[in-house]
């Protein structure tokens, strides 16, 4: 039995290593052994195993030649195993294999379902299966890309047969959206994604804006990614060359040379900001001009205003694009085409952003995957940690719909269309209607900046803003979130938790400059020349000039180097592995000296920046080591029933590295040490069950006649538990 062990020990650290193919072969071997020694009990652990393996590579490549191998395997071990509570672990195997077996069953019949009905035209039927099909390989912590992808290209092409059928640009958005994420999840050749989308386009072309012509080559597509990658790449080097030169944090706080160097600083960030927003101004200008070589000159006069962050100057490399579109005065409800030109040319300019593969698909609000307007939030389902998230048009969410688009009706709010006139827009500023759509659109409609078009749209409109412009109310708001801010800001203390660089560091100096310009009465939406003026007209110091530009600085940085990091837009700060392992030191100093309340918050924010790290649920030692732990702590607190939680939940992550059965010390210590727990709290009996199965583990891995003072204390604690039950 040890040599078996040894064998499947040896077959473990090869699967970790080089993957289930070589445990396979590792067991395989092992079970030759076993077989030839007459060893029963190791020929139904191996044979068990073999099928443990069977069913993972199964559940991976939802192969149902795995699984039926899986289930000759477990019949085997079956027949053989002669423990009664071995074949009952066996047999749950088996009834879950079946389960298994049964959903790739109906994986495939969803497929060849949704096949037929899309042959047939019959598009909601086809959606339906493909949605079906889809939820059955959906896993938002570890999803199945491959299969996924199979789903998403076949509801693309769904998509595009609604397009085909009503016409609406929107159709073949989704579909090209849909085609993107399917290509995010396909590792080889990704060529007939690409006809696909070439195909998209044509028959947007064709179908919505009723034009016969060629799409743009896929090679304009690949340089506009390129011009996005070269664009961070600037901002990244940037940034390094701006640390390099102006570093304020190599000096003591109290150095008088720390203060010169921190406004160079963040002027030097400063710039940087401004060419990020020169440059997206740019990129967007040469979409936009695309699009109008498709579909012709405007038929009015026109003008992009850029929203939120392109605006205030704060904008990244990774940032959504909100804007609005002006048309000149009398071009609006009055003549139908010229309205359906700029949503022509807004679906077009989408189709463009979409491409460069960055659009996560619940922005695209698809109603099987992510209906936002139902109430039954089963319906909103679909979450795509997969897509890169980056530069994308602003989502049809109800809460989100920045864009020329609008926002659809909704339960409790009329349809809004952000193709306007300057004064038909303005009108959102009036108290009434800011009240009625809740304030978020009349505030990020209050401060804009030029794109493409017509620039003196742009004047006009931002004049008729600032004399309908109704300041109290706007004032008393933000005043009200900004106390808010500086609330939680001072009830703030260090944790191990990761922050959210967008909400609790970047949003309050944004709104305190806000509040600044309202109750001054500048009307300028760049961040950075507010500030300028503040300090110009006299309304602030030349000292509160530089906490502000510094203060903007830091934030704003933070949030690009966070981008950076994460290679996307995600707002959660990146630690360092170090970290963790320092608090995790600092709790075990707590604990020798016998401090283990303080010991345990230590631990507890190590745990949680590790599984920040590694994932929430991903099994790993460090992890698992922490939660051992907190057990000990608790255990010496006297809380037995919490340290055997947390000895639970190390042994379970322990098991998922090592294997189920795995004879591995850890495992064995964690055992014993529940079985303590249990002591104390008296039942025995099951101390005695986590005893034993300890010391059988311990046997397989010293031997069994070796002895070893681990082997011994578990002897000695089922002795003592033994006493216990007899007296």
């Amino acid at each position: 039995m040890l040599r078996v062990c040894e064998k499947l020990r040896e077959a473990d650290d090869k699967g970790r290593r080089y993957g289930l193919a070589r445990a396979e072969t590792g067991y395989l071997r092992a079970l030759v052994n076993a077989m030839a020694d007459t060893d029963r009990l190791a020929e139904v652990e191996l044979l068990k195993t073999l099928g443990d393996v069977n069913v993972e590579k199964g559940r991976l490549g939802k192969d149902v030649g795995k699984f039926n191998t899986a289930l000759a395997l477990y019949i085997a071990a079956m027949v053989r195993c002669y423990h009664e509570e071995q074949a009952d672990g066996i047999e749950h195997r088996y009834h879950y294999t079946e389960r298994l077996l049964q959903g790739v069953s109906s994986y495939r019949r969803y497929i060849q379902t949704a096949d037929r009905d899309l042959g047939k035209g019959h598009l909601d039927a086809a959606e339906t299966n493909l949605e079906d099909a889809l939820k059955l390989v959906h896993d938002r912590s570890k999803p199945n890309k491959a299969k996924e992808a199979d789903c998403l290209c076949r509801l693309g092409d769904v998509y595009v047969e609604r397009g085909k059928r009503t016409g609406e640009g929107r159709k073949f958005t989704q579909a090209a959206a849909l085609y993107n994420a399917s290509m995010a999840r396909t590792d080889g050749d990704k060529q007939n994604m690409v006809t696909k989308l070439q195909e998209t386009e044509r028959q947007f072309l064709r179908n919505t804006c009723n034009l016969d012509c060629e799409p743009c080559p896929y090679s304009s597509a690949l340089n506009h990614r390129k011009e996005v990658d070269n664009s961070r790449a600037r901002a990244k080097s940037q940034l390094e060359a701006i640390h390099q030169e102006h570093n304020p944090y190599q000096y003591d706080e109290d150095d008088p040379v720390v203060r010169e160097v921190e406004i160079k600083r963040a002027e030097a960030i400063k710039n940087l900001f401004k060419s990020i927003a020169a440059e997206r101004r740019e990129f967007i200008q040469v979409l936009t001009d695309e699009c109008i070589a498709k579909l012709g000159p405007p038929p009015c006069k026109y003008a992009f205003i850029g929203m939120g962050s392109q605006a205030t100057e704060l904008v990244t490399p990774y940032s959504d694009l909100e804007f609005a579109i002006l048309i000149e005065e009398g071009k609006d409800d009055d003549d139908d085409d010229t309205r359906r030109y700029f949503l022509n040319l807004t679906h077009y300019l989408h189709l463009k952003v979409i491409n460069l593969g960055e659009t996560i698909l619940p922005a695209m609000a698809i109603p099987s995957l992510n209906d936002f307007l139902s109430e039954d939030p089963e319906k909103d389902w679909f979450f795509d940690s997969v897509t890169p998230r980056g530069f994308a048009f602003d989502g049809f969410m109800p809460w989100a719909s920045k864009t020329p688009f609008g926002r659809e009706e909704t339960k409790s709010k009329p349809s809004v269309s952000l193709i306007q006139t300057p004064a038909k827009l303005a009108e959102y500023q009036h108290l009434h209607i800011a009240l009625a759509e809740g304030y978020h659109l009349s505030d990020i409609l209050r401060r804009v900046t030029y794109l493409t078009g017509d620039e003196s749209l742009v004047d006009e409109y931002v004049d008729r803003v600032n004399k309908t412009l109704d300041r109290s109310p706007v004032l008393s708001r933000l005043s009200v979130s900004f106390e808010d801010d500086i609330r939680q800001i001072e009830k703030l203390e260090p944790t191990g938790q990761v922050m959210n660089v967008k909400k609790e560091i970047y949003r309050f100096p944004s709104v305190a400059v806000d509040v600044l310009s309202i109750c001054c009465g500048i009307t300028i939406p760049s961040v950075w020349r507010t500030i300028e003026e503040l300090h110009k007209t006299q309304r602030i110091s030349h000292e509160d000039a530089h906490h502000l530009t510094v203060l903007i600085s830091i934030s704003a940085e933070l949030r690009l180097r966070t981008y950076i990091a994460n290679e996307g837009q995600k707002d959660k700060t990146t630690p360092h592995p170090g970290i963790p392992k320092s608090l995790n030191n600092i709790g075990s100093c707590w604990n020798k000296l016998g401090d283990h309340r303080k010991a345990i918050s230590y631990y507890g924010q190590s745990l949680k920046m590790m599984k920040a790290i590694y994932g929430e649920t991903t099994p790993h030692p460090e992890i698992a080591g922490s939660l051992n732990n907190i057990g000990t702590c608790w255990n010496k607190l006297g809380d037995h029933r919490k340290a055997i939680s947390y000895y639970g939940q190390s042994l379970k992550m322990m098991k998922a590295i090592y294997g189920e059965t795995m004879p591995h010390p850890s495992i064995a210590l964690s055992l014993n040490n529940i079985g303590i727990c249990w002591e104390e709290v008296g039942d025995y009996r099951t101390a005695m069950r986590y005893y034993e199965q300890s010391l059988d583990l311990m046997k397989a891995i010293y031997g069994d006649d070796t002895s070893h003072p681990n082997i011994a204390i578990v002897l000695k604690n089922i002795r003592l538990c033994k006493n216990a039950l007899h007296n």
